[in-house]
């Protein structure tokens, strides 16, 4: 008994094995928070190669223009998988809208120790989406589908347009060219076909082909015939004054004959209608290398304009032209500014319609414009007529503007020419400069001027104090969700 009871006190005093059976204690918590911990850094990797491939197909899928829109459901999960590393199956559940892509994917992450402790496989319910972000407004746009150059940059000229962006229609692989000696600037540049050239930045391909915005805007009766004569749409803002100028200063204005006639006849009435005359004659352009028609009613200096149709066209020559608020219809003949013309349109549409209905300046005119804020064509300054049912809008072929020979043109507001080719060429030429709200929507531009020419295109429709330029840009994809 003596014997044992000291071998027991032996046993209790020997502290041998006793981290054994700390570990041996601590075996079971050391393995679940172990287990644990490989499980949920699996659960946080898998999460995360999850979402980085969810996102990167909604963004891949929304901003695919060259599949249609029934497709990018299945384009989005094909690309999910292609991108996904991670061990889930997962089932995936596509919504595609206009302009946006979503895609879920479910499913449930196997555990690895989880379960031996009681703990369920973790399910997964992950969603992505991306839309098309069109907040960016296009300030010169072509709307040719097929046209190669549909938007070219040549010579020396300087283009410029950082707070808005470029766009083309159309699908050549050479829709924008430039071979200017300096890079064309703007917000953005995108063509649904390609591009050569260098640019800042980079043209963007296969990007959507963006709607004409003013396609449906409603048109004015265009008359078969003029009923006002030219004579009571233009009127001497100073009818003394022609009575006290000498001839040599008429001449100097281009009104000597008018001055011979007052002398002849002592009537303002019959001098002001000779100093409204018609058959004009075409004048050679060449920076445009080509002969260009002018009008058959022809205005010079100190005039106001009233709104009105003219058929034949306009011809101004001369300085401090008013043209006064509303619309102008010119009809079967261009709206030309030439030989230093000066000018200004405020509140004012022009509408061309018919055969050789183009606008024109060139020689150094100065032509500002400013569209009207309200009104069924409000926002448009120049707009061609399309509607090839109105009476004398029946054209053969297609017509050309022209903005060139050290022409100037400041515009507040769309320039619309949809099946015209608008042409900017010449040796400082210049083109929006100072404007605060411009845009340029034709059927092709071609944008030639030579050293010192430029073109600054700017969208603050607000300080302009017009309505927002249309139409706005696909200037990417972003995440939404």
């Amino acid at each position: 008994m003596r014997n044992f009871l000291k071998n027991t006190s032996a046993y209790e005093q020997d502290e041998n094995g006793q981290v054994a059976m700390f570990f041996a204690m601590m075996a079971v918590p050391l393995l679940a928070i172990t287990s644990a911990s490989v499980d949920y850094t699996n659960v946080v990797r898998e999460k995360g190669a999850i979402n980085g491939a969810l996102d990167a197909a909604v963004i891949a899928a929304v901003n695919n223009n060259a599949i249609p829109l029934s497709d990018k459901g299945a384009y989005a999960e094909t690309h999910f998988q292609s991108n996904y590393k991670g061990g889930v199956t997962l089932e995936l559940f596509p919504t595609v809208a206009e302009n946006q892509v979503t895609l879920l994917a479910d499913g449930s992450i196997d555990l690895s120790f989880g379960q031996l402790i009681g703990i369920k496989d973790p399910l997964v319910k992950a969603r992505s989406s991306a839309v098309i972000s069109t907040e960016n407004t296009i300030c010169l746009m072509a709307l040719n589908q097929t046209s190669a150059q549909s938007i070219s940059f040549n010579g020396g000229i300087k283009y410029s347009s950082p707070s808005c962006s470029v766009q083309s229609n159309s699908s050549s692989s050479s829709a924008i060219v430039s071979v200017a000696s300096l890079p064309p600037v703007a917000k953005s540049f995108c063509t649904v076909g390609g591009a050569y050239g260098d640019f800042d930045p980079y043209v963007k391909g296969e990007c959507k082909a963006i709607d004409d915005p003013y396609e449906s805007t409603a048109l004015p009766t265009i008359p078969d015939t003029c009923v006002v004569p030219l004579r009571d749409l233009v009127i001497l803002k100073d009818t003394a004054q022609l009575s006290t100028l000498d001839a040599r200063e008429l001449f100097r204005l281009r009104l000597s004959s008018a001055y011979d006639v007052f002398e002849q006849t002592g009537s303002l009435r019959a001098a002001v209608e000779d100093f409204v005359t018609s058959g004009t004659t075409p004048i050679f352009d060449q920076d445009a290398n080509r002969v260009i028609e002018l009008s058959q009613n022809l205005t010079g200096s100190f005039v106001d304009i009233r709104p009105g149709t003219f058929c034949g066209g306009l011809t101004v020559d001369g300085i401090d032209v008013d043209f006064l608020p509303g619309e102008y219809i010119i009809k079967d003949g261009p709206l030309s500014f030439i030989n230093g013309a000066e000018a200004v349109a405020k509140d004012v549409t022009f509408i061309l319609a018919g055969e050789g209905a183009v606008l024109n300046i060139q020689s150094q005119a100065q032509v500002e414009l400013k569209a009207r804020n309200s009104g069924a064509r409000k926002g448009l300054a120049v707009m061609e007529a399309v509607d090839k049912t109105a009476p004398g809008n029946r054209l053969s072929v297609q017509q050309q503007s022209l903005v060139s020979g050290g022409g100037s043109l400041s515009v507040l507001g769309t320039i619309y020419l949809p099946t015209q080719k608008l042409e900017i060429r010449g040796e400082g030429t210049s083109v929006g400069s100072m404007a605060p709200a411009t845009s340029f929507i034709a059927d092709t531009l071609h944008i030639d001027g030579q050293v010192g020419a430029t073109m600054v295109v700017d969208v603050d429709h607000k300080t302009a104090g017009i309505p927002p330029l249309l139409p706005r840009a696909e200037d990417g994809a972003r995440l939404v969700e």
